[in-house]
């Protein structure tokens, strides 16, 4: 089998998406004959975060601003559309693999006359992702309405639609398939890599301080839009419960907003641009994630599972934790009476002996290792005939 993956995300970012796409591009890589990665290139090497046996072709875009503009009103949402059919007929690939619906613009129904399998994957229902990341008003309204169209036609024409998410599958049924005839299958996401960390059962039994860990990039809208409430709301509130608590926030370029806002509470420590953030989540006892917008799986809820730690989560952030919602160690809120109950249950299950780091820590290997995330992949390849 030879695979030609496509994706817009930028692989050397720190960014979800970023982390996701490098995970299905080795997922492939491990199972394909051969794989073709053709990625956007500005200049820094990604060898590193991707699989030794996948054939890497960058692809510039050394156009300016005001071209970029134009072609996003031109319904040109990618850099690929010229190059991805020549790339095709030169390697010959028996399924190309799009990294979200925005690399298919324009080019999904040429690929598919070729007489080749497509699949693509969703990292989330994009409208929805869209209304908690607000792109630039300049070219908000062309751009929409193109992804619009673009996911509407990969959920209906792909021979394989892959998602993160149960509701995610949902909502693109809902949108665009309510009579089920697309191919919408959950993958999930995963580790890029096969290098996980684990240490030893640690139990920690609570008195009257916690140390807390929020992550993040600081200067985002998503960011700026759920911290800042949390911090004027939910945040007094667990000093109430728990007066000699600490909370770290660590991330990238915090905003002016965020620095004052945490200036206003001597319990919290900002770190900003950490060289290593799982380093700094280590540092915590328990993980939040006040995220309330956007849509999709959540990745950094991920980084507070892999460091072992239990999870305190707005319900927007909630999606695709299932199984530690029910291992009691991922605990939910949706208002502010509903993070003091969520905290309630929280303290409870640590003091209970029964919440440990091994236990969070062996869930999250057995659903979000690379390996796991191989073999589902093989699985839903094999289930479809495409393997």
């Amino acid at each position: 089998m030879k695979v030609l993956f496509v994706t817009h995300h930028y692989l050397d970012d720190n960014s979800g998406g970023s982390f996701a796409s490098r995970a299905y591009v080795n997922a492939f890589s491990e199972i394909a004959d051969s794989c073709m990665l053709m990625y956007p290139y500005r200049g820094i090497a990604i060898r590193n975060f991707i699989h030794p046996n996948c054939i890497l072709k960058a692809v510039p875009y050394n156009v300016s601003k005001i071209q970029k503009l134009v072609d996003v009103y031109r319904g040109r949402l990618h850099r690929y559309t010229d190059v991805i059919l020549p790339q095709i007929l030169e390697f010959k690939p028996d399924i190309v693999v799009f990294d979200n619906s925005r690399t298919t613009t324009g080019v999904l129904k040429q690929v598919k006359q070729l007489g080749i399998k497509t699949i693509c994957i969703h990292h989330n229902y994009e409208m929805e992702y869209y209304r908690g990341t607000k792109p630039p008003l300049t070219w908000r309204f062309p751009f929409l309405y193109y992804m619009e169209k673009a996911e509407k036609t990969a959920i209906q024409q792909a021979d394989l639609n892959l998602t993160l998410t149960d509701e995610d599958v949902n909502l693109l049924q809902i949108h665009y398939d309510p009579k089920k005839n697309s191919k919408i299958v959950k993958l999930g996401s995963f580790e890029p890599t096969t290098s996980l960390n684990f240490t030893e059962d640690e139990n920690k039994t609570v008195t009257t301080g916690l140390n807390f860990a929020i992550t993040g990039t600081l200067d985002s809208y998503q960011t700026e839009i759920s911290v800042l409430p949390f911090l004027e709301n939910e945040y007094p509130e667990l000093l109430k419960k728990l007066p000699e608590s600490k909370l770290l926030i660590a991330g990238r370029n915090p905003s002016s907003k965020m620095m004052e806002a945490c200036a206003k509470h001597s319990s919290i420590n900002l770190v900003a641009n950490p060289e290593n953030i799982q380093e700094v989540i280590a540092q915590a006892d328990v993980y939040i994630c006040p995220t309330c917008v956007g849509g999709g799986l959540k990745l950094r809820v991920m980084d507070g599972l892999k460091a072992g730690l239990p999870v305190l989560t707005h319900t927007v952030s909630a999606r695709g934790y299932t199984d530690f919602e029910e291992a009691n160690s991922l605990f939910s809120y949706n208002d502010t009476a509903g993070f003091v109950a969520g905290l309630n249950k929280l303290l409870v299950a640590l003091n209970s002996g029964d919440l440990n780091k091994k236990m969070i820590k062996d869930l999250y290997f057995s659903i979000f290792s690379f390996e796991a995330g191989v073999t589902r992949l093989k699985t839903i390849l094999n289930k479809h005939k495409l393997l």
